[in-house]
């Protein structure tokens, strides 16, 4: 085993301290003051345990069932509906935001799949306030393929 010698001329004046004299001679930093925040923004970060207006889950209901008709009226089954997936579920959010639910989170759930002599079993759990936080859901069938798409709408305090 190897020891080094410290050269005294090199050797600082904390050098000599042990670790908590060290942390008594650091300079003490201030925390910063608490800012207040301008009126207006103030007033987005109240607490509302109730929303001022329910989500309309017909309302929701029939953009979903608008947007889904339009886009999938002609569309034949392939894999080209992965993508078609993620369009609709982009298409619906940005529709139903339109309709001005403030403090909603909204999720958007869409399945394609082809129509044939099987069966296809959805299913979801969350847990959220009864009251406030809702969910709802439109079926689309043509001659080749089956679509499933759930908007749930989860209130934020």
């Amino acid at each position: 085993m190897k020891t080094f010698k410290e050269d005294p001329q090199r050797k600082s004046s904390t050098s000599s301290l042990n670790p908590i004299q060290k942390k008594i001679k650091e300079p003490l930093k201030k925390e910063p003051r608490s800012q207040k925040l301008p009126e207006d923004k103030a007033e987005q970060f109240t607490y509302q345990s109730v929303p001022e207006r329910l989500f309309s889950r017909d309302r929701a209901y029939e953009v979903i069932k608008r947007i889904v008709d339009e886009r999938l009226e002609a569309v034949e089954y392939s894999c080209a509906c992965a993508v078609i997936t993620k369009d609709l579920s982009d298409c619906i959010k940005a529709a139903v935001k339109k309709l001005m639910y403030d403090r909603y989170k909204l999720v958007c759930y869409v399945t394609i799949g082809q129509l044939k002599d099987s069966m296809v079993n959805c299913g979801s759990r969350a847990i959220w306030c009864p009251t406030s936080d809702t969910f709802t859901e439109y079926i689309y069938k043509n001659r080749s393929l089956f679509a499933v798409c759930i908007l749930f709408a989860v209130y934020k305090e």
